[in-house]
C-alpha cells in the first residue's frame, strides 16, 4: 500500500520515499519532448523507457527507440514518450563513470532526438547522502506515477483522458538474463513483463532472441523489435576510448565530452 494524497491518489511508499531522501533541488519529470496528446483515439499511449548504465550511451541505444518507434506504428500503440534512465553509482560497475557525467553523455547525445533523460534513478541517495540502488520495476512504477498520476495520463482527440502504457525497453542480450532467478527475482519480472510489459530489440551478433524468450513464455506483454545485424558494444567502445582509437559508434558531442573530461582513460 501507499500514502492517499487529499485528491484520492495513491503514491507507492518507495516512490515517497525516493523523494524525500533525495539531495538535489526538487524532482520534476522531464516532459518537454512528452506528446500531451495522442492523434488517433483508438491507440493506447505508450512510453519507452530505457534503463542502463550507459557508460558510455552508444549510437545504438538511440536507434534502438528509432527502431521501436516505427514497429510501434504497426501496433495498437502510439508513442507519446521515450526516456533515458541512468542508474545510480551505487551500480558499482568497474566501468561506471560517475552519474553526473553520464547524465550529460546522455543529455548531449538525445539533444536532436525526440528522446528524454530522466535523473531520477540515478540521482537515489540514502539518509548519508550515499548513492542508492533502484530496482527496475521500481523505476518503471515511478514512471507510471508520474505520467498516469502526477500528469493526469494523455489527452485523446476529444479531449477526454487515457493512461499511458509504461513498458522496458531492452535489448535481447538484457532479455535473455532474465531467465536467470539469481539475476531478477520472478515478483519482479511478474510486474515487469506481466503488468508493463517490454519492447526487446534483437541483437543478432550477441543473443539468440528464441533462446532468449524461452523462459518467458508465461508473459504475453513481450514484443519483438526486429534489428539489422550490429556488433556495437559499450565494452569494446571504451577499449577504443582507451587506446585512442576512431569511435564510430558514439554521437560526436558525447565522444568530445568525454576527451575533454579523460573519461574511460
Amino acid at each position: 500500500m501507499g500514502s492517499v494524497t487529499p485528491n484520492g491518489t495513491t503514491v507507492p511508499h518507495h516512490l515517497l520515499g525516493a523523494h524525500n531522501k533525495q539531495k538535489t533541488a526538487p524532482y520534476t519529470l522531464p516532459r518537454n519532448k512528452l506528446k500531451r496528446r495522442i492523434t488517433n483515439a483508438d491507440k493506447i499511449p505508450l512510453v519507452l523507457v530505457a534503463c542502463g548504465s550507459f557508460s558510455p550511451i552508444s549510437v545504438l541505444h538511440l536507434q534502438m527507440f528509432e527502431m521501436s518507434e516505427r514497429y510501434a506504428e504497426g501496433t495498437d500503440f502510439e508513442v507519446v514518450g521515450s526516456y533515458l534512465s541512468p542508474v545510480s553509482d551505487a551500480y558499482q560497475k568497474p566501468s561506471l563513470v560517475p552519474a553526473h557525467h553520464r547524465l550529460v553523455m546522455c543529455s548531449l547525445a538525445v539533444e536532436d532526438t525526440n528522446i528524454m533523460v530522466d535523473p531520477w534513478e540515478a540521482e537515489q541517495f540514502n539518509e548519508d547522502g550515499m548513492p542508492v540502488y533502484t530496482k527496475t520495476v521500481d523505476v518503471l512504477q515511478h514512471f507510471d506515477y508520474e505520467i498516469n498520476e502526477v500528469h493526469g495520463g494523455i489527452q485523446t482527440p476529444d479531449g477526454t483522458y487515457k493512461k499511458a502504457q509504461v513498458v522496458l525497453l531492452i535489448g535481447a542480450d538484457v532479455a535473455m538474463t532474465m531467465g536467470d532467478p539469481n539475476v531478477w527475482a520472478t515478483s519482479d519480472l511478474d510486474q515487469i513483463l506481466g503488468l508493463y510489459g517490454a519492447f526487446i530489440v534483437e541483437r543478432p551478433a550477441q543473443t539468440n532472441i528464441e533462446q532468449a524468450l524461452g523462459p518467458l513464455k508465461q508473459y504475453d506483454k513481450i514484443w519483438v523489435v526486429t534489428a539489422q545485424y550490429n556488433d556495437v558494444s559499450s565494452t569494446k567502445i571504451r577499449s577504443q576510448l582507451r587506446n585512442g582509437e576512431d569511435v564510430v559508434d558514439l554521437p560526436k558531442k558525447v565522444i568530445e565530452y568525454i576527451r575533454t573530461h579523460d573519461l574511460y582513460d
